[in-house]
């Protein structure tokens, strides 16, 4: 069996300066000089500072992506040891001690590059956890990495996912879906959140079994909703609207275009013991949902749209930007005076800037009655260290009466 080499790199200047200023990925073109021969997955990368010639940074080795070399430490030396991981594990772990002590028990244990571990994602729901891989680097660490995941997170077992890349060619010795750790007669794992209990599909749902970032949004709208009409749109398995009955609003309206999801959506609702006849399920397309409201004559007094990424690449972006000014335009034709509109974006390469403006674009400007409440980002789970990560985007809009919106314009 190869083993990981260990191999001296230098880099072009920009991508040395890139590097020293934190980015963690060196593309291929960036590399002036590499392994002398072929270098398995995960080898050790020594990059070499130009001008002194002393080591800098310390990567690992991804022959078959563009992104060559994976950033996994900063620093002249580097002895990539069990009790280096250890280090990185329980770094990672005190990011989240609070949101564990305040009760949350589905969280992001690593988030990738942000956590030093690129290409690794660790969700954590109550005893399990849920570990995506997304790059072969891993392949030689996985066996240390999983025994001392299981330790620093304390949980009973960890089921393996890859990403649909890694599925195509899979180079390691575990499947999708395996299991490690204590059985699990069921992939159906539930965990809390302020409150709120969920279902996470652990083997065969989305990325991990469940999509935890929006969670403080979500918290936000249980302590908002009594009384209120919550419209849900995108929503998935649920999550926004069970916060909203858990917040005791009047009714709750959700749509989606999977029957699936919402057949999950019903399953967290009994598990929560709320009442179903408050709740409105239904399976659509979005925009032609939304669009029959309108032609309904709906009102709600929150209105909660998060979509999935319109822009998984760069030329998408154009027609990305206009759904998103699009569900803009729909969404506040339902939102009660009052009311509160919540538009979220996960999409990477749409940036807060272009996103707020396709809102004004869509006409959520003071001068239409619309005041800006609040922008909000990433949880502590899923921190930021260099701008690609960067994905996550909420922003909160309250329609105001015509006399409020020109007295705040003056």
């Amino acid at each position: 069996m190869k083993v990981p080499a260990t191999i001296a790199i230098k880099l072009t200047k920009a991508a040395e300066k890139a590097v020293k200023q934190g980015h963690p990925w060196v593309f291929e073109q960036s590399i002036e000089k590499g392994p002398a021969g072929n270098a398995i997955p995960g080898s050790v990368c020594v990059i070499f500072d130009q001008r002194t010639n002393k080591p800098f940074a310390f990567g690992l080795w991804d022959p078959r992506e563009i992104i060559r070399i994976k950033i996994i430490y900063r620093g002249a030396r580097l002895q990539l040891s069990p009790n280096f991981w250890k280090v990185q594990l329980k770094e990672a772990y005190s990011k989240r001690k609070h949101l564990i002590t305040s009760g949350v028990s589905g969280y992001r244990g690593i988030h990738g590059e942000n956590d030093g571990f690129p290409g690794l994602v660790l969700d954590i729901y109550a005893e399990v956890g849920v570990l995506k891989i997304y790059s072969e680097i891993w392949k030689p660490y996985k066996q240390l990495l999983i025994q001392e995941i299981k330790k620093q997170f304390n949980i009973e077992a960890i089921v393996i996912r890859f990403s649909r890349k890694i599925l195509k060619n899979n180079p390691f010795s575990y499947q999708e879906g395996d299991v490690i750790g204590k059985v699990l007669h069921d992939e159906k794992v539930a965990f809390n959140e302020y409150g709120v209990q969920f279902l996470a599909y652990t083997r065969s749902g989305h990325k991990t079994g469940f999509f935890l970032d929006q969670r403080p949004n979500r918290f936000w709208v249980q302590q908002n909703a009594r009384g209120k009409k919550v419209l849900d749109v995108f929503s998935y398995a649920g999550s926004f609207g069970i916060h909203a009955l858990k917040g005791e609003a009047q009714s709750l309206t959700s749509i989606d275009i999977s029957a699936p999801a919402m057949d999950v959506a019903f399953e967290n609702l009994e598990l929560n013991g709320l009442d179903p006849t408050k709740w409105t399920p239904v399976v659509a397309d979005a925009f032609t949902a939304l669009e029959e409201l309108i032609d309904n004559k709906k009102q709600f007094d929150i209105v909660i749209i998060d979509p999935p990424s319109f822009a998984k690449q760069a030329t998408e972006v154009p027609i990305a930007l206009k759904q998103y000014e699009r569900l803009a335009q729909l969404g506040k034709e339902l939102v009660a005076v009052n009311g509160t509109l919540i538009l979220g974006s996960c999409s990477s390469r749409i940036n807060l800037e272009d996103f707020q403006m396709v809102h004004q674009n869509g006409g959520i400007t003071k001068s239409n009655g619309w005041k800006y409440l609040q922008t909000t980002l990433h949880d502590d789970d899923h921190p930021i260290s260099f701008p690609e990560s960067n994905y996550l985007k909420t922003i909160f809009y309250k329609k105001i009466k015509e006399s409020q919106a020109h007295a705040i314009l003056g």
